[in-house]
């Protein structure tokens, strides 16, 4: 879905999904199962202006 949305490459979503995963904004992968959302959408407001 990232890469449809974004409209970037295989290698460049995976590489996204990693950093969203350490940076603690999405769970690990669960088997399977779709990832959870770890942040509201305040705290992710929040994390884009800490990183600008």
């Amino acid at each position: 879905m990232l890469q449809r949305k974004l409209k970037v490459g295989y290698n460049r979503a995976a590489n996204l999904i990693e950093m969203m995963e350490e940076h603690g904004l999405i769970s690990g992968q669960r088997a399977g199962r779709p990832r959870e959302v770890l942040v509201s959408e305040e705290e992710l407001f929040a994390f884009f202006k800490e990183t600008n």
